[in-house]
């Protein structure tokens, strides 16, 4: 039996049958034997052996086109011309960009070529006729007009060559291979026989993988020719006259024996003695060498064996008497018994009789300066009747130093918030140690902390006054706990609060702005980093101040009906709102910020006294002012326009001024309480309005109160229009004052400045807190 990758060849005479087994692994002796190799196999395309993907096993034959017109392998066996042959191979296409084939077969008849398709294993079967004794098979990995391409590939395995009606069936597989008489060199090889349809003609004795021998029909070998202390694994193949070969089977596995050992180890000679005392001492070798290994160290006394170690080179001695000499030797032995020579003797001259007198105990164990991390621990001297040489400190049961005679030791490495035990131990020359003295139990501080709160970021503030607010934060986290809040009125100190998350800040001043953070504090003084601010401005402050009196009341283009009042405008904290005007002590109208006013309804030739106050938003009315004494005329050259005389064409319209007691209507009857109402257009060359309340310049004094955007914002959310800004409705129900609106739009205009101002200066705090921040 060969490796996989072979033919088996039986010829049988004239009509002899053909079994010839490629690449099948039911033929391989082993899985390290499984066409490994590609023997018969040649052509003109790289040829591989191939352990990727094989059809069944662990190999398969890969066959490469080498883009030089090798793209071609085949394969030559020997037929009987005539007989007719059954040929199986399993094939896929493997790198493949081109179609490879089975073709241009010689020596056979019956054949066709065939398309190696897919990339998956196929069986091909051709029933053939032999026209010559030794016909070729052939795979191409491309076609003719391809072989210039390199890297098509095919894969090939199990293939079968069998005559029709030739004998199939393989041996039963030898299950039950033994072993005997194992030495260090060989062993006897048994196994029972296999059984066949035709009848068993050799079994084939593989060795690690390898033939090693074919016995015919004997189920016996003697294996020679092996190494000592040597696994080694056998099986056995059964195989026929056809050349079936059996299943694989058992396996046997052997150990060979160790070779004999007749080398001693090399002697001890350089055993030496230490810490002698009275009734003992150490005695230490180096290891012997051997050319198998040591097993044991055997140790004499005075030349009476005393000890065995094994393979430790060193041993204790005991029982030794005081004040006395004795002799050591050491020697080596190997697992065959065999024995080193004589070495060095080691003469020993035992100590006189111990101090067997412990130290008194150390009963008063003290520490001091303890930390989280350590203590001082100190006590008294112990007594001895020879001397104290060493004290030996305990923490918890383990020892963790010698003091040698001094009576403190530094303890370190402890953990903080823990409980520790210390005793201390006296000890002197000869090994006595002292009784349990006290016991120390030291409690180590708590660590240090150095974490820091967590920032509050959330200050808000509520009820504010103009006078205060009230602050109130989430409570920050620490690792051991907040012990205080530290409050900051535009980066000052004002208040600490404890644990309290609240605080109400008083003595703040009318229409201010003010910046509040909090800082969170732990009871190491730990600073939580900085959180958000909290701006805050206060409200205007109540209005007691009324504005100033009216002092300068005056009239002018007084006739027999009328007049016209001037003053001028008032002065007030805050701002006067409107202007009452009084004919006679009698209230007849309210101007609003207006500081003018016609009067008219007056009878001619009569003495009138007008007076008029100021009034601010919180209703404080100024005091009383001047009194204006208006004396109407008796009549002159204007024609009354009155309901009597609007359609007299006599009267001279064009040559006279015009005055109507009451109001106007051009081309309306309604004049909805207006002095002049217009339906229709208006043209001309210019309108004047003459303002009767204050130009908004008042906007850009210290005492004027901008309204907070948040308040704007919210305004502008509930009711869709700007405050103090009539809202669509009214307009289309009321129309506008052009001055009045005029005035309303730019004092918007000189908040909308004010607020780009305000928001500059955030900006540029903003820089300078981002440049402090890259500095550190």
């Amino acid at each position: 039996m060969t490796k996989k990758l072979l033919f088996y060849l039986f010829l049988f005479g004239t009509f002899s049958a053909i079994a010839q087994n490629l690449h099948d692994d039911s033929n391989a002796a082993s899985p390290t034997n499984e066409a490994n190799t590609t023997t018969g196999w040649t052509g003109s395309a790289l040829l591989f052996s191939d352990n990727t993907d094989a059809q069944s096993g662990l190999f398969s034959i890969r066959a490469e086109s080498n883009g030089n017109n090798g793209m071609m392998i085949q394969y030559t066996f020997d037929a009987v011309v005539g007989e007719d042959y059954t040929i199986s191979l399993w094939a896929r296409e493997g790198d493949q960009s081109n179609q490879p084939a089975f073709a241009n077969w010689q020596g056979l008849s019956g054949f066709s070529t065939t398309a190696i398709t897919g990339n998956t294993w196929t069986e091909y079967t051709f029933n053939v006729s032999a026209t010559s004794a030794t016909p070729i098979i052939r795979a191409y990995t491309s076609p003719w007009s391809a072989r210039t391409v390199a890297g098509n590939a095919i894969l090939i395995d199990n293939i079968t060559i069998l005559p029709v009606g030739g004998d199939t069936e393989a041996p039963s597989a030898v299950t039950d291979v033994s072993s005997s008489n194992t030495t260090s060199t060989g062993t006897d090889l048994a196994w029972s026989a296999s059984t066949d349809n035709v009848g068993v003609t050799n079994y084939e004795v593989f060795q690690d993988g390898v033939s090693i021998a074919n016995t015919g029909t004997a189920t016996t070998f003697g294996v020679t020719g092996l190494s000592a202390s040597t696994s080694y694994d056998f099986t056995v193949f059964a195989e026929d006259a056809a050349g079936n070969v059996s299943a694989v089977g058992d396996t046997e596995t052997v150990l060979t024996a160790a070779a004999a050992d007749t080398e001693a180890p090399s002697a001890v000679t350089d055993v030496s003695s230490s810490n002698t005392t009275s009734t003992g001492t150490d005695l230490a070798w180096s290891a012997s060498t051997d050319n198998v290994g040591v097993t044991n160290y055997e140790v004499f006394q005075d030349g009476v064996s005393i000890a065995n170690t094994g393979t430790a080179t060193t041993f204790g001695v005991t029982g030794l008497s005081a004040s006395t000499s004795y002799d050591f030797t050491v020697f080596a032995e190997d697992a065959a018994g065999n024995v080193s020579a004589v070495g060095n003797t080691e003469t020993v001259l035992t100590a006189a009789a111990a101090d067997t007198e412990a130290p008194s105990a150390v009963t008063d164990v003290s520490s001091s300066n303890t930390t989280s991390t350590g203590t001082d621990l100190a006590w008294s001297a112990s007594t001895d009747n020879v001397g104290v040489t060493n004290y030996e400190v305990f923490q918890d049961g383990v020892s963790i130093a010698n003091t040698g005679t001094a009576t403190t030791f530094g303890v370190t490495g402890l953990s903080a918030s823990t409980s520790y035990d210390f005793t201390v131990f006296a000890e002197d020359a000869a090994g006595n140690v002292s009784a349990v003295g006290n016991t120390e139990t030291v409690l180590t501080a708590a660590a240090a902390d150095t974490e820091a709160p967590s920032a509050v970021t959330d200050v808000s503030s509520s009820n504010t006054t103009s006078t205060g607010t009230d602050l109130a934060w989430s409570a920050s986290t620490d690792n051991v706990g907040v012990t205080n809040y530290e409050v900051f009125q535009d980066g000052v100190s004002i208040a600490n609060t404890g644990t309290a998350t609240t605080f109400g800040v008083t003595g703040l001043s009318a229409s201010t702005s003010y910046d509040f953070t909090v800082f969170a504090e732990d009871a190491a003084g730990n600073v939580s980093a900085v959180g958000n601010t909290e701006t805050v401005l206060t409200a205007a402050a109540a209005d007691t101040d009324a504005p100033s009196a009216v002092t300068d009341v005056s009239s002018s283009n007084t006739t027999s009906t009328g007049t016209d009042l001037a003053w001028s405008a008032s002065t007030d904290n805050v701002g006067v709102t409107n202007y009452e005007v009084f004919q006679d002590g009698v209230s007849i109208a309210n101007t609003g910020t207006a500081t003018t006013f016609g009067v008219t309804g007056l009878s001619a030739s009569t003495s009138y006294d007008f007076t008029v106050f100021a009034e601010d938003a919180a209703g404080n009315v100024s005091a009383v002012g001047n009194t204006e004494t208006v004396l109407t005329s008796a009549g002159t050259g204007i024609t009354d326009y009155t309901s009597e005389n609007s359609n007299i064409a006599t009267v001279d319209w064009t040559a006279r001024d015009l005055f109507a007691d009451r109001n106007i209507g051009i081309g309306t009857t309604n004049t909805q309480g207006y002095r002049l109402a217009v339906a229709g257009n208006v043209i001309a060359e210019g309108v004047k309005v003459e303002l009767q309340g204050n130009w908004p310049d008042f906007v850009f004094e210290n005492s004027y109160d901008l309204p907070n955007l948040d308040e704007v914002r919210a305004f502008i959310a509930t009711y869709g229009h700007l405050p103090n800004i009539p809202s669509a409705q009214k307009v289309k129900e009321e129309g506008i004052d052009l001055g009045d609106m005029n005035a309303k739009l730019l004092q918007k205009i000189e908040e909308l400045t004010l607020y780009m101002l305000q928001q500059q200066e955030q900006i540029e705090a903003l820089k300078v807190e981002l440049e402090e921040l890259k500095k550190n």
